[in-house]
């Protein structure tokens, strides 16, 4: 019985804390969008190249690494709302602010990773079909210019990229100069609410679902065991299965 209520226990809290981190996700999504409409309109921006510029320089005047935390950062990093409000940030967390202000004007992009002499995270990002660039909202630069990416590895610091941060994994003994194209997945990539609101949610289905699928089975059981002449019966707290012989 204890086990039981334990078990729902378990599924309540995960939609609860699916449900908490889905909130601060919509709140955190506005505030972006907010400041990423506001520079865009500043800027008098009009296309997709010069919205890409203004939020690049505005990142790069307002966002440091110095005194930024490095050792004590989260494993799924600061969310773009956090790096925006701080003002601090390594270029994964500027990158992932560039990713969230781009897609909140209706620009696509997503990160590739840099790796050479000089390991790099940049933003690459589409100003239209056919047409991407590499974005590097990080102050000073490394890469200062909107240039694509095969002409920025050409550069002597660089050797390898990745869209994943593969190194960060251990795995990038396994491919070379990968670029995945993300699409969706770059949402759940880059808003660490929204992942784990997810992985709450997917607990709680999982939960739910073997649980139905355990009930199931032992309706399944019970109704075989009946079909062969036997009963289940409880005697002092234990289980017992008994043959019910005709006549």
């Amino acid at each position: 019985m204890r086990l039981r209520y334990l078990y729902w226990a378990i599924i309540v809290g995960a939609l609860a804390l699916s449900s908490i981190e889905a909130t601060k996700q919509r709140w955190e999504s506005r505030y972006v969008k907010a400041i990423a409409e506001r520079i865009v309109q500043k800027a008098g921006a009009e296309d997709n190249r010069s919205r890409v510029i203004a939020l690049r320089d505005y990142l790069r005047e307002r966002v440091t690494f110095y005194d930024a935390a490095h050792d004590e950062r989260p494993f799924l990093r600061a969310t773009a709302a956090e790096t925006l409000r701080s003002g601090k940030g390594y270029c994964g967390e500027v990158t992932r602010a560039f990713i969230r202000l781009a897609a909140a004007v209706g620009i696509r992009a997503q990160r590739i990773n840099l790796y050479g002499s000089d390991n790099h995270v940049v933003a690459e990002a589409e100003l239209w079909p056919g047409e991407r660039v590499l974005v590097d909202g990080q102050y000073p630069p490394h890469v200062p210019d909107l240039d694509p990416l095969d002409r920025v590895i050409l550069r002597p610091e660089y050797d390898d990229y990745s869209t994943l941060h593969l190194r960060r994994l251990r795995l990038n003994w396994l491919v070379s100069r990968i670029k995945l194209e993300m699409g969706p997945l770059t949402y759940w990539i880059e808003n660490p609410h929204a992942l784990k609101s997810g992985l709450w949610l997917s607990l709680a289905l999982a939960l739910l679902i073997g649980k139905l699928l355990f009930a199931g089975g032992r309706s399944l059981a019970a109704r075989l065991l009946a079909r062969r002449g036997w009963t289940k019966v409880v005697d002092g707290g234990k289980l017992k299965v008994n043959h019910n012989q005709a006549g």
